[in-house]
């Protein structure tokens, strides 16, 4: 009961602390970096689960995996995350190019709430922003004279959701997921002084955003061979308007306001995405999982007070569909153990290697933004309680080096804690 408290409680406070302090400067287009992270089994997979399926462990990669889950058991997971990231370019700054952050990415739950039937709430980040650096103006009617413009953007958008699975014929599983998404983008912009970087005015943005998303996931699953097991994944989700209401607030030196307005209300269209994966398992201790996944970006239309604050398109840049490759292979190490007249067999630990290549949404200067890395997992059961510990760690290039561009290469540590227990036994005993 201590742990279930411990979880509410994080759940409460969640929502702060997914706010990130790495800085990402590819964030300030669209609504930033789209979160590609589950934060659970498949982290060390990169991320790789569309078809992936647990009795014991929350895989929200797929809304259909719930009814995977062990019946009369229920299961809870947080997640965290440490990153640093180190930026390269010819406009970098030596003695300013590096960040750090730790920050709570997830608190979820999980039931098998009857025979076919897993259900999953949870608190997850959808994307973040974070920005900071400055960038000469010019002075028109002078010989020359420029003023500093800082920028500075921060925010992002959550996901609360309540996911269904069902399993037919017990080779087929059809999920939903029904989520609200919500959350603020923060843009400031001083003019300051070139050589004393005194202030001579600010203008604040702010954009909130949301609304209800559904998307969908199937999983086909069975044996191959008597050692082989399979399963076949996809996922769906179609356009969705976001509301949007943006204000404005200009403020002189002496923070004396300006000028204040709030613009008619807006949409912001989240594309149709989708995507497809497989997993082969043998002897129920090696996993070799691939997945593909798409968004169509290209489609996105804004009007003109949208469009000033995310950044959608302009010159030199613009959104374009995305597309992410991973795959990852997985290794579980097994014992047979008796419990009375049951015998069970029992994982120990699993060890956990992935690959992924993602061409994100974003184009700046003809290149199409892209992510690259690898990751390594290791998870541990605990012999006397009945929690779980998932380590992974992530290593990837974003961007590259050019007169306009900037690189970032970070490193990852990714920890989620499982906490599973009897949800009802039905009068049965186990030990």
């Amino acid at each position: 009961m201590k742990i279930i408290f411990t979880i509410i409680i994080l759940a409460s406070s969640s929502i702060r602390l997914f706010a990130q302090t790495n800085n990402s400067p590819y964030s300030i287009l669209g609504i930033g970096d789209i979160e590609d992270g589950y934060y659970n089994r498949t982290s060390g997979m990169a991320n790789t689960g569309i078809a992936y399926r647990s009795s014991r462990y929350l895989i929200n990669n797929n809304p259909a995996s719930f009814s995977g889950l062990d019946n009369d058991f229920f299961a809870g997971e947080i997640g965290g995350k440490a990153k640093l990231v180190n930026y390269y370019g010819s406009n970098v700054s030596i003695a300013n190019n590096q960040s750090f952050d730790i920050t709570f990415r997830k608190v979820v739950l999980g039931i098998k709430a009857a025979k076919h039937w897993g259900t999953s709430v949870g608190l997850v980040p959808y994307s973040s922003q974070n920005y900071e650096f400055n960038s000469p103006l010019l002075i028109g009617g002078t010989n020359g004279e420029s003023v500093n413009q800082y920028f500075n953007g921060s925010g992002g958008l959550n996901k609360a959701y309540w996911a269904n699975s069902y399993e037919f014929f017990n080779h087929l599983s059809l999920g939903v997921s029904a989520s609200y998404l919500f959350g603020s983008l923060q843009q400031k912009i001083i003019l300051q002084n070139t050589s004393t970087l005194a202030e001579y005015v600010s203008t604040n943005n702010v954009a909130n955003l949301s609304n209800f998303y559904l998307d969908y996931g199937l999983q086909l699953h069975g044996k191959l061979a008597k050692k082989m097991d399979y399963s076949i994944g996809a996922t769906f989700a179609n356009n969705t308007n976001l509301n949007v209401d943006l204000s404005q607030t200009v403020l002189n030196a002496d923070s004396v306001q300006l000028y204040q307005s709030s613009y008619p209300s807006g949409k912001f269209t989240l594309p149709a995405s989708y995507g497809a994966g497989i997993a082969l398992t043998y002897n129920k201790k090696y996993t070799l999982v691939a997945d593909y996944r798409r968004q169509n970006w290209s489609s996105v239309k804004t009007n003109q007070y949208v469009n000033s604050v995310f950044n959608v398109g302009g010159y030199n840049y613009f959104l374009q569909n995305s597309d992410r490759f991973s795959a990852g292979f997985e290794v579980s190490k097994l014992k047979s153990i008796s419990m009375g007249q049951y015998n069970a067999l029992v994982e120990l630990m699993f060890f956990q290697a992935g690959f992924y290549y993602n061409r994100s949404y974003i184009n700046v200067f003809g290149q199409q933004i892209k992510d690259i890395g690898g990751t390594l997992g290791l998870g541990v059961n605990s012999k006397r309680t009945p929690l779980t510990y998932t380590l992974s760690f992530q290593y990837g290039i974003k961007g590259v080096q050019t007169v306009q561009l900037v690189q970032e290469r970070y490193a990852a540590l990714t920890i989620s804690i499982s906490y599973r227990d009897f949800w009802l036994t039905k009068g049965r005993k186990f030990f």
